[in-house]
């Protein structure tokens, strides 16, 4: 009877996927276990939907990065699974026929109760050699935890990345035809330096790209040399006592400092360029707007769905700042409207990191939910996210990747011509444009201040 306990324990602590003693071992929904690292590296290969590797059957992707270092799991016979690993370390000692139990610390050899008294190793510290193995385990344990975690980082980055990486040539030649509708309004004498402002940005343009370029490179090397190591860790920790001791060095010294130097995302940002003349213009349009604050309901934050939005599957353990309380925001609206002409007012934004200017249709702002994707709505935001100020604009949602304005951001309205234009007043620079818009509707101003 317990011979057969004995055998049924110890093949439940053999994992399939390697067929080696399970290393942090999980079962997954359909009741089989497997190790950690080898479900890790399966799934990673395969496409959605998980399946269990012996039934097939549909499981739920486990969270890895929240593993903790495995405990032994005991046999019947009290002997651990790390324990049971052949090892050459009971060999006998040929000078005085004794086990070789003890390791020495100081030149990594084996030896045997006398020997460890001897005159050579006497100086020496000496531990037993299951210990000392156990100690590197937890180590390796410990670094393959922290090398799934930073690859995990990694891909997260990697994914970023790209995207930027897909839609930067787009933004670039959008951000190039708002340059470009802004400059005809001026006298033709500005063309030469209309075309020295296109030419800096194309180059700008092209050197974020290329550095978005290299960092995907960087970081899909990065990868799959992290892979690499991981694998590598994991069969090191297999190995028996010995070679384990003597063939630990350069693995954990490579994991080490391939997650010293993780490549880190580019923050591209353009330059600002002032345009001669553009605030002598518009100041020619000025008018006064007065803002009531007749929003009573506001327990959707235009903030927080902007942050939801621009939070990747894959990102979602990055934690955010979230306001719940309404009371922290700030919102109004225009006590006018507009159904014609062309109009031009300031917003003081001072050194606020989370606000939103703007104009939208009346409606709008008389929801309860005031979605970001709506129609009808044309607006600037700043949001402060994690450690990172950004810049969007509505109708669609485009990251604005240029410097965030402080103290006064221009609003230009010309009806007729469906273009709305927001402008950094302190810089005399273009912050971003609706172009070929469509109004058929009245415009109210509306602003809203968030927390810092």
């Amino acid at each position: 009877m317990d011979s057969l306990l004995m055998q049924r324990s110890s093949s439940e602590l053999i994992c399939s996927i390697c067929k080696d003693y399970s290393l942090n071992p999980v079962t997954i929904t359909c009741g089989h276990s497997f190790c950690t690292p080898c479900l890790c590296l399966l799934w990673e290969d395969t496409q959605t939907p998980a399946r269990c590797p012996l039934c097939r059957t549909i499981s739920q992707r486990m969270d890895f990065k929240s593993t903790i270092l495995v405990k032994k799991r005991v046999l019947p016979t009290e002997e651990s699974v790390v324990c049971r690993l052949p090892s050459p370390a009971e060999q006998i000692c040929k000078t005085h026929h004794a086990i070789k139990n003890l390791f020495c610390q100081t030149d990594k050899s084996l030896l045997c109760l006398f020997c460890s008294h001897s005159p050579g190793h006497a100086t020496h510290r000496h531990r037993p050699v299951k210990q000392v193995a156990e100690h590197y385990r937890e180590n390796i344990l410990m670094q393959m935890k922290s090398i799934w975690k930073n690859k995990q980082k990694n891909q997260r980055n990697l994914n970023k990345e790209i995207n930027k990486f897909r839609v930067w040539e787009g933004f670039i030649n959008l951000r190039m035809l708002m340059i470009k509708a802004e400059y005809p309004k001026v006298y033709q004498y500005l063309h030469e330096e209309l075309e020295k402002h296109l030419e800096i940005l194309e180059n700008e343009g092209r050197m974020i790209f290329q550095q978005l370029q290299r960092n995907v490179i960087r970081m899909n090397h990065t990868g799959k040399l992290m892979r690499r190591i991981y694998e590598g860790l994991k069969k090191l920790y297999q190995k028996a006592d010995v070679d384990l001791l003597q063939d630990s060095g350069d693995i954990v010294i490579k994991g080490q400092l391939v997650q010293l130097y993780l490549p880190q995302p580019v923050e591209p940002q353009l330059s600002t360029w002032a345009i001669t003349g553009m605030l002598e213009r518009l100041n020619n349009f000025r008018v006064y707007i007065t803002f009531d604050h007749k929003i009573s309901k506001y327990d959707a934050p235009l903030f927080e769905e902007l942050r939801h939005l621009q939070c990747s599957p894959d990102h979602q353990d990055t934690s955010h700042t979230v306001y719940s309380a309404s009371s922290e925001y700030t919102s109004s609206w225009g006590a006018q409207t507009f159904t014609s002409g062309k109009h031009y007012w300031e917003v003081d934004v001072g050194n606020s990191h989370n606000w939103i200017i703007g104009l939208c249709k009346e409606s709008w702002v008389n929801r309860n939910d005031m979605l970001l994707n709506s129609e009808g709505i044309f607006l600037l935001l700043c949001v402060k996210m994690d450690d990172h100020i950004n810049l969007f604009s509505t109708s669609p949602l485009i990251h604005q990747y240029i410097q965030r304005p402080q103290d006064w951001v221009g609003v230009f309205l010309d009806y007729e011509c469906g273009l709305i234009s927001f402008v950094n007043v302190a810089k005399s620079s273009l912050i971003c444009n609706f172009l070929s818009c469509s109004f058929s509707f009245p415009l109210r101003p509306f602003i809203c201040f968030g927390p810092n």
